[in-house]
């Protein structure tokens, strides 16, 4: 593995020398890894999963775009201010920003931004504000981004009716085995089906407006200094044309949930309103544009991207695992296990959420 990554590691415009390599494991589908060198400069290598994205050329032509935008936005600060609040791309020696192996396989390199770390789970209410504000600001940074510029990678990538026609056709390919055991998960689907594709129905009424959306806002994917500041969002992979709800609702998603994505004991899951009322407060604090039809529908985003996402793990499930990357047999069933008990806990407090997004401007 090691002469693999050094080969690939010197096909980018990097004057270092390549050092040793470790893997970072936070993600459900690409392999990426931290290279260091005998530089103070480390870097970020990362092959695309080509089997989840079909369009890899596309995809880092993507990251690169809201990349090189975002730094023009900060083109007053020094370039080492830059590289700490901007994932910023290497070239490679052709002068694309990708190498493609000999397997056929697409590779990225970005600066790594020193002295960051990540969390899987907000620690406490400062995470959670600072999650807002780094998001919020994304979202307003990219708001006059040109759309025209950007490929969809993941077609239909938060849309629910797409999501569960996919979920139908798994069914009726599962073995019994599989659907024996999801049958307490088909029953919650149908029973919440309508409520989950008000979103869906606004954005198709163009209610809403389409903004450039990171798509993938959960904890893990903010830098954080070693003060506990956000720095900025990572794994740019599903940037595209979406809704604003997609982000707010994805990182409340994975903020608020008191316990691990794939927790087994439904009884440590809980929704932290603590942890929703600062990450709610930071978000409205950067992202000024917002409109009154955006904000009336930020309560059902919360309640809608666990929706999807259980979605996807049943499918997963039932189509016996060909997508996310699981340690056991009954992985993805115990993540959308988790989803959807979660989406009950939101429920209770659901009046609670409504009320404090109708204080905020």
């Amino acid at each position: 593995m090691e002469n693999q990554l050094k080969s690939i590691f010197s096909q980018f415009k990097i004057k270092a020398n390549f050092n040793s390599y470790q893997e970072l494991n936070s993600g459900h589908i690409n392999d990426t890894f931290l290279i260091t060198t005998d530089h103070k400069t480390q870097y970020v290598l990362q092959k695309i999963n080509g089997s989840v994205f079909t369009k890899t050329k596309e995809l880092i032509k993507n990251k690169v775009c809201v990349s090189n935008h975002l730094q023009n936005k900060f083109k007053n600060l020094p370039q080492a201010k830059i590289q700490q609040k901007v994932l910023c791309f290497v070239e490679a020696k052709d002068a694309a920003f990708y190498y493609k192996d000999v397997a056929g396989n697409y590779w990225n390199t970005s600066i790594f931004i020193k002295d960051s770390t990540t969390y899987l789970k907000a620690k406490n209410n400062l995470i959670a504000f600072e999650a807002g504000k780094v998001t919020g600001e994304f979202l307003e940074l990219t708001s006059d981004l040109e759309l025209s510029k950007i490929t969809t990678i993941l077609e239909d990538f938060h849309t629910v009716s797409v999501r569960y026609a996919q979920y139908k056709k798994a069914l009726t390919l599962a073995s019994k085995e599989r659907i024996n055991q999801s049958k307490k998960l088909i029953s919650f689907i149908e029973a919440h089906l309508n409520e989950m594709l008000i979103l869906e129905t606004a954005i198709q009424q163009q209610k809403i407006p389409f903004r450039l959306t990171h798509n993938d806002t959960k904890i893990s994917n903010i830098l954080f200094s070693k003060q506990d500041k956000a720095l900025c969002l990572i794994d740019t992979d599903t940037v595209m044309k979406g809704v604003l709800h997609f982000d707010y609702g994805d990182a409340i998603r994975t903020l608020c949930n008191t316990a691990n994505e794939d927790e087994t004991d439904v009884r440590k899951i809980e929704f932290n309103t603590d942890f929703f009322e600062s990450y709610t407060k930071g978000f409205f604090e950067k992202c000024t544009s917002i409109s009154t039809n955006e904000r009336d529908l930020l309560p059902i985003s919360i309640k809608i991207l666990p929706f999807l996402m259980g979605l996807r793990f049943l499918t997963d499930f039932l189509n016996n695992d060909v997508y996310f990357k699981t340690k056991h047999k009954n992985h993805n069933l115990d993540r959308a296990i988790n989803q959807f008990t979660f989406i009950n806990k939101i429920t209770q407090k659901f009046s609670r959420i409504e009320t404090f997004i109708k204080t905020l401007k």
